[in-house]
C-alpha cells in the first residue's frame, strides 16, 4: 500500500440557491461569508483549494472574498450541476484526487477533514470515490474523488445523465460511516432554506 496524501480540496459553488433565494456561499454567519469560512478552514489543512462557480459573472461576485492562492473556477460544461463542477475540477487539480465540499456546509469541522485525510492515506490506491454515508444515504457532496473518474464523469454528461449517484454506482466507491468521520455531524449539515439559518 502505498503512503499517499490528500492535499487538494474544492468547493462547489455554481448552484443557483433557488430554495434560499441567493447565492448560498455568500450568506453571511458570524459576519463572514459561507465561502470565507469554508475555505479558510481548508487553508488550514490542504495545500490545494479551488473553488468552482457556474460562470464569469458568479466568480466576479467571489473573487474579492478568497485568499489569494485559492483557484476560481468556472464550470466547463455549463448547468449541469454538482457533477459538472466536479468534473471541471478534476481536470484542473494538481493532485492525483480532492476532497469536494458544497458551499452550504459551513460548520465543517476539523476532526471531519483530517479523517477524510486518513481515509485516503489508507484506501486512496483502491477507490475512485470515498463517501461518507448516513442512515443509508450517500454524501456525494463531501466526497472525495480520484481524477481517474473524470473520463467517466465526460461519458456520462454526454449522455445527459447528471446525477452523481449514478457516477458513484458506477465506479469502485468505498463508502465510510459519516459518525465515524465526525460524531457530531455538524460537517453534512446543509443550509438550504432561509428558515435555516436559525440555528
Amino acid at each position: 500500500m502505498k503512503n499517499r496524501e490528500l492535499n487538494s480540496a474544492v468547493v462547489l459553488c455554481g448552484g443557483m440557491g433557488r430554495r434560499m433565494g441567493s447565492d448560498k456561499g455568500l450568506l453571511v454567519m458570524d459576519g463572514r461569508t459561507f465561502i470565507e469560512i469554508i475555505t479558510d478552514r481548508l487553508l488550514e489543512y490542504f495545500t490545494e483549494v479551488a473553488v468552482v462557480l457556474r460562470d464569469s459573472r458568479q466568480a466576479g461576485n467571489y473573487r474579492d472574498l478568497l485568499d489569494s492562492s485559492i483557484s476560481v473556477l468556472t464550470d466547463e460544461v455549463p448547468g449541469v450541476g454538482p457533477l459538472g463542477g466536479i468534473f471541471t475540477a478534476l481536470g484542473r487539480i494538481s493532485g492525483s484526487a480532492a476532497l469536494f465540499l458544497p458551499c452550504d456546509s459551513p460548520l465543517v469541522t476539523r476532526e471531519f477533514l483530517l479523517n477524510m485525510k486518513d481515509a485516503f492515506r489508507v484506501m486512496g490506491d483502491r477507490c475512485d470515490a470515498i463517501v461518507p454515508c448516513r442512515d443509508g444515504l450517500l454524501e456525494p457532496l463531501h466526497s472525495i474523488y480520484s481524477v481517474k473518474v473524470r473520463d467517466h464523469i465526460e461519458g456520462l454528461l454526454a449522455k445527459n445523465e447528471r446525477r452523481v449517484r449514478v457516477l458513484l454506482d458506477s465506479i469502485e466507491s468505498c463508502r465510510l460511516d459519516a459518525i465515524s468521520l465526525d460524531p457530531t455531524l455538524r460537517s453534512f449539515r446543509n443550509f438550504n432554506r432561509p428558515e435555516d439559518l436559525r440555528i
